[in-house]
């Protein structure tokens, strides 16, 4: 019997959901974590959710981050972020371990308004003068790191910090995998050691989400490949829209969560 899968139902949720996460990260250089944790968290809870996804999120965001190009450029001006992050995943990893599973599902509804505010930033044409980029990159690195190991997702203070420093998109979609990438790995770390309130991860439970990155890597680079050809502000619309109705849902189950 392979007492290593979760339960039959959980698992076809999470084939369901995951490919589809992986392809839009792809096509818009981030989003698998964003998609994939509020449709994943309505049926598991958050520690099958993490250990499904943390193998597919941590391949990918080394994809992104170390292929393509122009990775000197993107990193050597903003160095300082996946460090901040690393040292903010650390604190996330303690947060996970000790809070309520409802305060954890209400920073992850928290982290969607964050992530829905981003085209507020961008219109507001906030442009950061260059002594403030290194501080400002610690503040939202470590916040993100926090995030990312707390409830799996990082992206939105990435996101935002990325917009207001001016980066171009090939250094902003670098930039902000290489920073999943080191938050992904102290997040697998901190899984496997387990917590006061969380048991540790044993190996043979990483097996279900190491067999699906295989086909998450494909469908990423299927969706890399569409976002030269493809209006992606059209997806990111749409993004949107799905993510107003997930912070909904996700409120509704941490009024059911006893």
């Amino acid at each position: 019997m392979l007492t290593f899968l979760p339960p039959a139902h959980e698992l076809l949720w999470a084939l369901a959901i995951v490919p589809v996460a992986a392809y839009l990260h792809g096509l818009l250089g981030l989003g698998f974590v964003t998609v994939a944790m509020p449709l994943l968290v309505l049926v598991l809870d958050l520690r099958t959710t993490m250990v499904l996804t943390v193998p597919a999120a941590l391949m990918l965001s080394f994809q992104l981050a170390f292929f393509g190009g122009g990775l000197r450029q993107s990193i050597g001006r903003h160095w300082v972020l996946p460090l901040a992050m690393a040292c903010g995943a650390v604190s996330g990893a303690w947060i996970f371990q000790h809070a309520e599973p409802r305060i954890l599902l209400l920073v992850i509804a928290l982290a969607m308004v964050i992530f829905l505010s981003v085209d507020v930033v961008r219109k507001a044409h906030v442009q950061l003068p260059a002594a403030w980029v290194h501080p400002v990159a610690v503040l939202f690195g470590f916040l993100a790191g926090n995030t990312e190991t707390a409830v799996n997702m990082g992206a939105p203070f990435l996101l935002i910090f990325c917009l207001i420093a001016g980066l171009s998109p090939l250094a902003m979609v670098q930039s902000i995998n290489l920073c999943f990438f080191t938050g992904k790995v102290i997040h697998f770390v901190t899984l496997s050691l387990g917590g006061p309130q969380v048991p540790a991860v044993v190996p043979s439970e990483w097996i279900p989400g190491l067999m699906i990155a295989p086909l998450c890597i494909w469908l990423c680079r299927k969706g890399a490949r569409r976002r030269e050809r493809t209006d992606v502000e059209t997806y990111r619309r749409w993004l949107k829209n799905f993510l107003k109705v997930m912070v909904l849902l996700v409120l509704g189950k941490v009024v059911l969560v006893t």
